[in-house]
């Protein structure tokens, strides 16, 4: 097992000591009040003037050259009351009495800030956001980290913790001073806010300063909770956008339903990460969203199995700051993946970054070539000519640049004045060859060229795989997804003796899904009308309109209706969908408290515009996504295209199920995977004389790792209970 560096060792120490001193003071507090509110007076430079002296953070600089307002200070917003001029930073400073350091158990920075700051108390560093790497950043230095203000939008401002320990380096009794600094995103930056409240736990009753805001909250302190944990240290590192960063990450997973605490040893993975911010819209939330790779120690990729997933190194942390039910992702995930697909596999997790509780997340598989994710050939650069090039490709719609993408032939059937771009996936834009980029525009514009024709429908079926198509377009319509075909819609062919059909998906990016958004005439209907595929209609250039041209034949259209037809009497049924948002409603009905303890923003517009104002509590999220989902597939249910009254295909229930259930690898050595779109009771493991020599339990996992360590060589029965009572084998060879 892989150890830490020595140093590594004593930032752990001290973060365990952080904890322990966080845990304890807050037991001791009987009350807060604030210091000084954000209005107070204030003295002020900004960078127009130059870099400040060196000790313009410490009680000794004199200030009184500095110009003097009122906080807020700032501008571009409407809501500050010191407007100063465009600035690439601002310096502020703020005298402040305390009167006994002894009765005050923590303090509370409260900052609403654009576009990032660090904060000082008499001169030690206290609080900073993302974005600013130096430890004391140069008047000219740019943010990273594009953070919008909240305050003026109807929000709170966030909120930092200053625990005891740093208070006894920090406070004095008597004069103390706050000096923070706000850094711009861009020279030209069209606002910058700066509104600032300190507040302190008193372990004494009485007043002592001034009443908190009505906003005010409490520090959360986290102890942990039901959902695996994960502790990521990144050792005084901010986490940039890219490249990753070397960092290391703890799993910790005592099992279904049990308690996951922030110092319980590391039992799931313990070592080496690379971390980066990941997204476009969501990587400028305050909860940040994370691509990670596992390492070993000398920082290659090392492929490990996580959480019941199947060994690979490439994973994703997906936040929930703008997807309040936690629900959306997997219900879509999930659904692709019981309709027979490949699919994104997950678990929910909370996660801690440097010691700081960052709330519940997705923890999930990055999309990607491998032979348990998209299961395709390898294509390697010297793969140039025959039957090697022909696969395999994955490319995506998505935002994207001439670098990176292609920009194809033909426009969308229903805008024949708008471009499409496919944007190259794997291989990369930087390392597909000429030669494979030449090929998969040919093949795409071949396809493309067909459904342009007037007989289309006799030829468009020799491209695509029509079951992954037809499936991919009942996920997106039946979530009303508005991304669903112009971002993060991807595609993948294989190679030409294995498969040479187009394939549609996997699934991806459904936290602007099962909502009604403003954004768009198609999504913002609250009686579940609306198409998505129709998105070109919302000026949207990215999307070439397939399914526009796919569902003026007949056939197809009676094809999507009849799969339609027969998952709504199965896992497209009401009760089925309710009984996968319930499991995960139980998963999650307590951890989902500290999670919006950390994020206090039920009530509260967070990202995608829906028409209706924001729910007030996690139930009534949860209730309201029920609520949509029935009434959606009632507008489905009478408006799908086509009809299913003479239904010839998707019918045979033993097909699904077969499709269904998946056992790789197969010959094995070291373990195997059962994955099952059904809920399993139990694994049974059999020789062939018949005797059963393993039992494995699921506990509701939907991919189940076996361990071949103590079973011999040649061939196995494995045999699935499932939840109702019905059993389906499978063999599997162990060498």
């Amino acid at each position: 097992m892989e150890q830490y560096p020595s140093s590594h060792i004593r930032l752990l120490v001290i973060l365990s000591f952080f904890l322990i001193s966080v845990l304890s003071g807050y037991g001791q507090t009987d009350h807060w009040e604030t210091v000084f509110y954000a209005d107070t007076l204030f003295r002020y430079s900004t960078s127009n003037d130059g870099e400040p002296p060196a000790n313009w953070r410490e009680t000794s600089f004199d200030d009184h050259l500095w110009q003097e307002g009122r906080g807020g200070i700032g501008y571009g917003d409407g809501d500050d009351n010191t407007v100063i001029p465009q600035c690439n930073a601002l310096y502020y400073r703020i005298t402040f009495n305390i009167s006994d350091t002894s009765v005050i158990t923590g303090a509370s920075l409260d900052i609403d800030y654009d576009d990032a700051f660090v904060a000082y108390l008499n001169g030690v560093e206290i609080a900073r956001s993302p974005g600013l790497s130096s430890p004391y950043p140069a008047w000219n230095e740019i943010s990273t980290y594009n953070h919008e203000a909240h305050m003026y939008k109807g929000g709170k401002p966030e909120q930092f913790f200053i625990d005891k320990d740093k208070l006894r380096q920090a406070m004095s009794n008597g004069i103390n001073l706050l000096a923070v600094e706000i850094h711009n995103s861009s020279t030209s930056s069209s606002d910058m806010s700066s509104l600032t409240w300190f507040s302190v736990g008193l372990s004494v009753s009485g007043s002592y300063y001034l009443p908190t805001p009505s906003w005010f909250t409490e520090p959360f302190y986290y102890k942990g909770s039901t959902l695996p944990l994960i502790r990521i240290n990144t050792y005084g590192q901010t986490i940039p956008n890219e490249p990753k960063i070397d960092a290391w990450m703890e799993i910790v997973d005592n099992g279904p339903g049990e308690f996951n605490g922030i110092h319980d040893s590391a039992n799931a993975y313990n070592g080496h990460i690379g971390i980066e911010v990941r997204g476009a819209t969501s990587a400028g939330y305050p909860q940040k969203p994370y691509s990670l790779e596992t390492r070993d120690s000398l920082g290659d990729n090392l492929n490990v199995p996580l959480l019941g997933m199947p060994a690979e190194n490439d994973w994703l942390l997906i936040s929930h700051y703008n997807e309040k039910t936690f629900m959306r992702n997997p219900l879509a995930f999930n659904m692709f993946h019981e309709m027979g697909h490949y699919s994104v596999r997950f678990r929910l997790v909370d996660v801690m970054i440097n010691g700081a509780y960052e709330g519940i997340y997705l923890f999930c598989e990055k999309i990607k070539r491998d032979k348990n994710r998209i299961d395709i050939k390898k294509l390697k650069a010297t793969d140039t000519a025959g039957i090697d090039l022909t696969g395999g490709y994955i490319f995506e719609t998505n935002n994207a640049h001439s670098y990176d993408s292609w920009l194809s032939d033909y426009s969308p059937i229903d805008h024949p004045d708008y471009d499409t771009r496919f944007l190259y996936y794997y291989p990369r834009y930087y390392n597909i060859t000429q030669q494979q980029k030449d090929y998969i525009k040919e093949y795409v514009d071949n396809f493309q060229a067909v459904l342009h024709e007037n007989d289309f429908q006799n030829y468009y079926r020799n491209y695509i795989d029509l079951l992954s198509f037809i499936d991919y377009f009942l996920v997106s319509e039946i979530s009303r997804n508005v991304d669903g075909y112009k971002k993060s819609r991807f595609y993948y062919k294989d190679r030409q003796d294995v498969d040479n059909k187009l394939y549609a998906g996997p699934v991806w990016d459904f936290d602007w899904a099962w909502k009604n958004i403003s954004s768009c005439w198609l999504t913002n209907h609250t009686d579940g009308s609306g198409w998505v595929y129709l998105t070109n209609d919302c000026r949207v250039t990215n999307t070439p309109g397939w399914y526009v041209r796919l569902l003026m034949d007949p056939a197809f259209a009676d094809e999507v209706n009849c799969r339609y037809y027969q998952l709504r009497q199965t896992i497209l049924s009401l009760d089925h969908i309710y009984a996968f948002m319930d499991s995960i409603y139980h998963v999650v009905e307590e951890p989902q408290v500290n999670h919006y303890k950390r994020w206090d923003i039920l009530g509260v517009h967070t990202g995608a515009p829906e028409v209706e104002p924001p729910a007030q509590t996690w139930d009534e999220e949860v209730d309201r996504l029920k609520e949509w989902i029935r009434i959606r597939l009632e507008w489905l249910d009478e408006n799908l295209p086509g009809s299913h009254d003479h239904c010839t295909t998707f019918t045979k229930e033993q097909e699904k199920n077969e499709a269904s259930l998946r056992v790789f690898p197969n010959p094995a050595s070291g373990h195997f995977y059962v994955e099952a779109s059904r809920n399993m009771e139990r694994i049974e493991l059999f020789d062939i004389s018949g005797h059963r020599a393993l039992t494995v339990l699921p506990h509701g996992s939907f991919s189940v790792p076996v361990s071949t360590e103590k079973l011999h060589k040649g061939i196995w029965m494995v045999r699935i209970t499932f939840s109702d009572g019905t059993v389906s084998s499978s063999k599997v060879v162990i060498r």
